[in-house]
């Protein structure tokens, strides 16, 4: 038995959704299936507009290009995350600031954020890390709001996820969903752009479509498209759309089974308290997606040895991000010497655990007994 670390939700109702777009649409990007798209992902978000993309990184870059950021401008971002966060702000010349993170739920820290902002500072990039919004997460929300700055937030983990009923994406100026192929609605690549701003939503939809107002030109609302301002070519392939669509018909099914298998893990691991830290949903949290269940060790040394041990009995784990302030683009940006204690520390002692929707009974009890006899053993 070999056990994968995540497994797209697909099927025999994926397939026949991709081959009818297949044969029944155009071959081309921002069709039919996008605009049943952007409906399911408002009514499942509440988001007044849903912008489908190519990724969410490109998702990222159409919002902060969109808001202005420009060189000489700095934008704060976590350290621990993907590049995609900190290169939506480079690529507008813009300069990435890395934040630490809170210990227990992996998000921006307000405090480190706080001291970080200055006259030059002009937004932040949020990270939802496993599809929770964090425990500080309101205190965030504030701290932008005394400062003047704009919020978009990275919820590439979130489709699904609510906080105080409210679904993570929603509460910044723009929020960027992936529906990459390891995510909880997975089309190989794609994203989508939420934000409750028209002008917001008027300036991303020219962004992504080369520049050029054809949705002003499909609306009815000029004779013919023209280019009128900068952008480039973000518009998600109609097939891949149609992949997304039938998830999302099933998004309560999907995230359902990964509450179940969070709520296993949980129970089976929670004995363990002296060697692992469990992942703790966020107080207020209403809904989590479970995208990740990561167990977070006492020390480096424990988890290479669990890591090992599993891989040796064919179940797939996984540590996580790499720093960014350590790689080698970010020490070109912050300096070699900068030091975010919690990060270098939860970098070095996080273990991603399998959990897809349809991980069969007898696949989550091998995890569950393997993982057990692991971490006696340690």
């Amino acid at each position: 038995m070999k056990i994968p670390l995540h497994k797209p939700f697909w099927g025999v109702k994926a397939e026949a959704a991709v081959i009818h777009a297949m044969r029944t649409g155009v071959g081309t990007a921002d069709g039919p299936e996008s605009a049943l798209m952007r409906e399911k992902l408002k009514q499942i978000t509440k988001a007044k507009f849903a912008i489908p993309v190519t990724s969410c990184t490109h998702a990222m870059e159409a919002a902060v290009a969109c808001l202005g950021a420009k060189t000489g401008d700095e934008v704060i971002v976590p350290s621990f995350t993907l590049a995609s966060t900190a290169t939506a702000a480079m690529v507008r010349g813009a300069t990435p600031v890395f934040a630490d993170i809170d210990p227990i739920h992996f998000s921006l820290d307000p405090q480190d954020v706080m001291r970080r902002i200055t006259k030059r500072t002009v937004g932040i990039m949020t990270v939802h890390y496993a599809g929770f919004a964090g425990g500080y997460f309101d205190e965030l929300m504030a701290l932008a709001k005394k400062a003047g700055i704009w919020v978009v937030e990275d919820a590439a983990h979130c489709i699904g996820a609510q906080y105080k009923h409210k679904a993570l994406g929603t509460f910044g100026v723009a929020g960027a969903l992936s529906f990459h192929g390891t995510k909880n609605v997975a089309a190989g690549e794609g994203g989508s752009i939420l934000t409750n701003s028209r002008a917001l939503s008027d300036a991303m939809e020219i962004f992504r479509s080369i520049g050029t107002d054809r949705m002003a030109f499909l609306a009815g609302k000029v004779s013919a498209y023209s280019w009128v301002g900068e952008g480039s070519s973000f518009m998600l392939s109609d097939i891949l759309a149609a992949l997304v669509n039938i998830q999302l018909d099933q998004i309560d099914r999907i995230n359902k089974d990964r509450n179940q298998i969070a709520s296993e893990y949980t129970k089976a691991f929670q004995s363990f308290a002296g060697k692992i830290q469990l992942p703790i949903v966020p107080k207020g949290m209403t809904q989590p997606n479970w995208h990740i269940y990561a167990l977070k060790f006492a020390n480096v040394s424990m988890r290479e040895a669990f890591v090992k041990a599993m891989r040796a009995k064919h179940i797939e784990v996984s540590t996580h991000y790499m720093p960014l302030h350590a790689s080698p683009m970010g020490k070109r940006l912050a300096g070699a010497r900068m030091r975010l204690p919690v990060t270098e520390d939860v970098a070095a002692t996080l273990v991603r655990m399998p959990i897809y929707a349809g991980m069969s009974k007898t696949e989550r009890e091998y995890v569950v007994l393997t993982a057990r006899k692991t971490l006696q053993a340690l």
